[in-house]
């Protein structure tokens, strides 16, 4: 063989193995590429259901929220008239709603899983993983609202109750199998009405509510966001 032709036959081998170097390459990034992407639309639908949970629960921590704020702005009303005028079980019914706590547990650990294992790079949305960045954000910051919330009935709201009131009165429990018998002091709560601390109970009652429900309602707009 002459040195011309071993030349040509060299590059020629060359040529061959750059190709099928290329090649391999290529279709390893392709298998990666199709991996990433099947891995990208399991977590886009880990996400979805994650949200979905999310929103069941805030649509229910809404409507409980709106449901109880009317019972305590009625309560301020009534504490400033010289005599109720509704009934004092209404009244008892009424402070009932500071014993009651719309717990708000949520579902983020698909997100956590992302951020933790460095797959969120894996989203290739760029609007979408900055969207969620802020959802989960506002997120944590409802449930720092919420363990408040949770703290300020053990601290303020069920010792106040225990203080100044007939807690039988209240009604902390309602069930049909086990009834508590009648309260024997359910006028009590008549006594501490018209006191700058019943007020004052009742309004940082009604300041969690409103904060809770602003912050539900805002992880309601959020959907937009992660829609578009």
């Amino acid at each position: 063989m002459t040195v011309k032709k071993y030349l040509k036959y060299a590059i020629g081998e060359i040529i061959l193995v750059a190709i099928g170097i290329l090649i391999a390459l290529w279709v390893n990034d392709w298998n990666e590429n199709r991996k990433n992407k099947v891995a990208e639309n399991k977590y886009l639908i880990a996400l979805l259901e994650d949200y979905e949970d999310n929103l069941r629960i805030s649509v229910v921590i809404i409507n409980r929220i709106e449901n109880s704020l009317p019972y305590l702005i009625s309560l301020i009303e009534q504490s400033s008239l010289e005599k109720p005028n509704i009934s004092v079980d209404s009244l008892n019914n009424a402070i009932s709603k500071l014993n009651s706590m719309p717990s708000y547990r949520s579902t983020d650990r698909t997100y956590n899983n992302l951020v933790g294992s460095g797959d969120l790079k894996l989203i290739q949305n760029d609007s979408l993983k900055t969207n969620l960045a802020k959802y989960y954000k506002l997120l944590y910051i409802l449930n720092l609202v919420q363990e408040t919330h949770e703290m300020e009935l053990v601290q303020s709201f069920q010792p106040y109750i225990m203080e100044y009131m007939d807690f039988q009165a209240v009604k902390p429990t309602r069930n049909e199998d086990f009834k508590l018998p009648e309260s024997v002091e359910e006028n009590k709560i008549l006594e501490i009405m018209g006191t700058r601390k019943f007020r004052n109970i009742v309004t940082l009652k009604w300041a969690i509510l409103t904060d809770l429900l602003d912050l539900n309602k805002d992880l309601l707009q959020m959907r937009l966001l992660l829609i578009n």
